[in-house]
């Protein structure tokens, strides 16, 4: 008599865990906020649409375009958009409670940079930030100047000496419009930086402490 055909033993489940949280898999990525608010997500869905029109053009053109074109809109056509922003924060929240609760360790971008030994690097596009106060614009308009009364061969810190000398020698009234044109530049680069970091650009802004060389020369 024939032997009667063994049924096959059922595969058991690769390694299932009966804990297993649906958003295990996304465990060991931490979730990216989204920023920017409402404007952000307008910058996210028109910026192939503005890119194209400023090709060839540094990116900040494309963020003016964005910026001025929402600001054109009413809060009616701004609504979308606030609703995007207040879903996908919503959704942001609960992958970030998956994450913790999956194991995940919430780290700053900074403290991820130094844990693997990176140098953070500065964006080419990232606006630039005006250092030095008032003197610092008298030192740039000046610097030309400056480096050809010189005698031939002097050293580059003699430019700075001078400059702090000459700076000395000014009233306040003839350091007012230096005052007024960096007042007008630090505006203009909070401006930009705003507009820089909504669109999704890198990080922090530049530190204060490259200010500090060219501010203390100012002083009297």
């Amino acid at each position: 008599a024939q032997a009667p055909a063994t049924r096959a033993a059922a595969a058991p489940a690769a390694s299932a865990r009966p804990d297993a949280h649906p958003h295990d898999a996304m465990a060991d990525t931490q979730p990216k906020r989204p920023v920017g608010g409402a404007f952000g997500q307008f910058c996210n869905e028109r910026r192939a649409e503005f890119a194209k029109k400023c090709e060839g053009k540094p990116v900040t053109e494309v963020t003016k375009l964005l910026s001025a074109e929402w600001k054109t809109q009413t809060d009616a056509q701004k609504a979308p958009y606030e609703k995007k922003y207040k879903d996908a924060k919503a959704k942001f929240d609960a992958d970030m409670e998956a994450f913790k609760a999956g194991g995940g360790e919430v780290q700053a971008r900074k403290a991820k940079a130094k844990a693997k030994g990176e140098k953070k690097k500065k964006d080419p596009d990232a606006p630039k930030k005006p250092v030095g106060g008032a003197y610092g614009i008298f030192m740039n308009e000046n610097r030309d100047k400056f480096q050809k009364s010189l005698p031939a061969g002097s050293a580059a810190s003699g430019v700075s000496k001078l400059a702090s000398q000459k700076w000395k020698e000014l009233s306040d009234e003839a350091k007012a419009p230096f005052e007024k044109k960096y007042q007008a530049a630090a505006a203009a680069y909070k401006k930009a930086m705003e507009e820089y970091k909504a669109k999704g650009g890198g990080g922090d802004e530049e530190e204060e402490d490259d200010e500090e060389p060219l501010a203390k020369k100012a002083k009297k």
